[in-house]
């Protein structure tokens, strides 16, 4: 009973924070809009003292309090020239930011656990500088930028892709504390981002899936005699009729010719090839195949539940097998209540 009573508390406070969180996220939505281009002005910049400026405004109150205690007209001179350097820094501080022209451009489509590349591009117009510029999206290192003598600064953010299916990279946080460093101007822009990420590759035993497929229009790839496939390091009891014995010469190891022998240039990827494992596993054994046939240039084809792609090749096919690979049973991600923290 006791255990319940204090944990009550916490989970109250955790509710009442995601609470305010998605709230929050909803009023960033509707003030900073999805947009390939943004333009910041005082609309979407922020700004508040920071850690510096907030312990700068205590020792201006402790020193005009001293300075009426004391009836001290330097110490009274001092202060209002101090906060009026404050009232400043907070100017040119929006300043730094104000005016800039962000957009970005998604990289290539990249494999589960990879680190997908995010190209953020920041313009200038006029003859006003930007120096000392950080950006940040969710789980990204910072980048700084200045915009000095260039018009244009490109930077890239990379940010690891953990599962299959759309990727978005979240707000871009984009802040500075120049010149003075007792102020935080900033801004969170969703630049309408998003790339698709395939299927981690998981290696399986290619030829001896296809070989099980026995229904016309399959292929079956075996070891034969007739075409020269690859080689691989000799393992015991393989023909030494196959050993390549001009490289064994040269003093480079033992290899083993492997051939292959096609009854067919078709094979079908079915989902019913791995019935033991889950969605994930099957998507990703299945996108190590794709790779594998497209490297030699085969016909194949992909059959799912509700899908069915005949068999081709070429880059169009390759592209359409992938992003369905990646996408199937994936919806199209709602954004309502995206982190932007």
């Amino acid at each position: 009973m006791n255990t319940s009573v204090q944990q009550n508390p916490l989970n109250w406070r955790q509710e009442l924070g995601a609470r305010w969180q998605q709230r929050f996220n909803r009023w960033v939505k509707r003030r900073i809009p999805p947009s390939r281009l943004v333009v910041l002005t005082q609309y979407n910049i922020f700004i508040i003292p920071n850690k510096q400026g907030l312990g700068f405004v205590g020792v201006l109150a402790l020193m005009f309090i001293g300075a009426v205690n004391y009836e001290a007209s330097l110490a009274f001179a001092l202060v209002f020239w101090l906060l009026g350097l404050f009232i400043l820094s907070i100017f040119y501080t929006f300043r730094n930011l104000s005016g800039l022209h962000i957009s970005a451009v998604a990289g290539s489509s990249v494999f589960a656990e990879e680190q997908a590349e995010i190209t953020v591009i920041l313009a200038r117009h006029g003859e006003r500088i930007h120096e000392a510029v950080d950006l940040k999206f969710p789980n990204s290192r910072r980048v700084t930028a200045n915009l000095i003598k260039s018009i244009e600064e490109r930077s890239s953010l990379y940010i690891r892709a953990e599962h299959r299916g759309w990727f978005t990279p979240g707000r871009l946080r984009i802040e500075t504390i120049f010149p003075f460093g007792i102020c935080r101007a900033w801004s969170l822009v969703d630049l309408d981002l998003r790339c698709i990420v395939y299927p981690k590759p998981v290696p399986c035993d290619l030829d001896w899936l296809t070989s099980q497929q026995q229904n016309s229009g399959h292929t079956n790839i075996t070891r034969g005699s007739d075409d020269f496939h690859a080689l691989r390091e000799y393992r015991e009891g393989d023909s030494l009729r196959h050993v390549a014995w001009k490289i064994a010469a040269r003093g480079r190891g033992m290899y083993t010719k492997e051939y292959a022998s096609n009854v067919d240039d078709k094979i079908w990827l079915k989902w019913d090839m791995f019935p033991d494992l889950g969605i994930e596993q099957i998507m990703s054994r299945l996108c190590y195949c794709v790779l594998q046939l497209d490297a030699v240039g085969l016909d194949y084809g992909l059959e799912l539940p509700g899908v069915k792609i005949e068999p081709a090749k070429g880059s169009v096919h390759y592209n359409k097998i992938m992003e369905t690979l990646a996408l199937y049973g994936i919806s199209d991600p709602a954004s309502d209540d995206e982190v932007v923290a």
